[in-house]
């Protein structure tokens, strides 16, 4: 016969002695990205714009597009 003394006690997931948190972002590498975003390059910034601007308009019927 099967022993079923060791099914008496419901199953328990393990506690982890630490939460998990993320880390705390440092204010100066956030400073630094946000510079290289303002910064950056005008040209490519205008091409994807333009790109952007055709690609909503493309399917609107005249009187509605969004980009006049």
């Amino acid at each position: 016969m099967p022993d079923t003394t060791k099914h008496d006690q419901p199953h328990r997931v393990p506690r982890q002695s630490d939460p998990v948190r993320p880390h705390k972002p440092d204010p100066s590498a956030l400073t630094r990205l946000l510079d290289e975003w303002m910064h950056g390059d005008e040209a490519e910034q205008r091409e994807t714009f333009n790109l952007l601007r055709s690609s909503l308009d493309e399917d609107r019927p005249d009187g509605y597009k969004l980009f006049v």
